[in-house]
């Protein structure tokens, strides 16, 4: 049976990310997104997920005060905390708050989705391990595989992080879009990916660009 599952998260770009990593996966649907906690509260209420993963820092509500609605609604449904830069406190906070488990942002596909599975199989304070060095620095370092890139296609993988179309990008970067589209091809090739949501995931796991908001 699939697992029904609500994602949380104020990036729309990596909730896209997410949601191609999940359905890849063949275990997972996602019925439902939030891009806040109050978003979250009311989609928990009216879907009734099989697994809702969540993001701790969103404006308005944030995860943990949503955690604590849909505690007082359901006590079941488990929750896992979508984390990155959190401090074990804050994660602590919303495991306090009810949350079933943790899993990280910089996860592989692989260990992302087996965190979310056995969080769903009722599993606690799961944890998949962030991709070692590279996760923390500014994606530049020898062993990061962003060294693969030019300036130039590290410019672009940056500016598709942005949400910005193509002739947008294009103005941005002072190129053609037939150019641009070369080196985004280009990018793809490198990193082993093939859509914008992907782009988006490798250059928050390897530090590129900064989600907190």
């Amino acid at each position: 049976m699939m697992v029904r599952v609500l994602l949380a998260d104020d990036n729309a770009l990596f909730r896209d990310g997410i949601k191609h990593i999940l359905g890849a996966d063949g275990r997972f649907e996602v019925v439902g997104e939030a891009s806040h906690g109050a978003e979250a509260v009311a989609a928990a209420e009216w879907l009734h997920p099989d697994l809702i993963l969540m993001d701790l820092k969103m404006p308005g509500m944030g995860g943990i005060d949503a955690i604590r609605a849909i505690r007082a609604d359901d006590p079941a449904v488990p929750i896992g905390v979508l984390t990155m830069f959190e401090t074990r406190d804050f994660v602590d906070a919303a495991l306090a708050a009810g949350a079933s488990g943790y899993v990280a942002k910089d996860a592989t596909p692989a260990e992302f989705c087996q965190a979310a599975s056995l969080l769903a199989e009722g599993k606690r304070r799961v944890m998949a391990i962030p991709r070692g060095p590279a996760a923390a620095t500014d994606g530049t370092g020898s062993g990061s595989v962003l060294s693969r890139l030019t300036e130039r296609e590290l410019e672009v993988l940056r500016m598709l992080s942005t949400g910005a179309n193509t002739a947008e990008m294009a103005r941005s970067l002072g190129i053609t879009t037939k150019t641009l589209r070369n080196h985004i091809s280009n990018t793809y090739h490198k990193l082993g990916i093939y859509d914008r949501a992907q782009a988006v995931i490798v250059a928050v796991r390897e530090g590129l660009v900064d989600v907190r908001s």
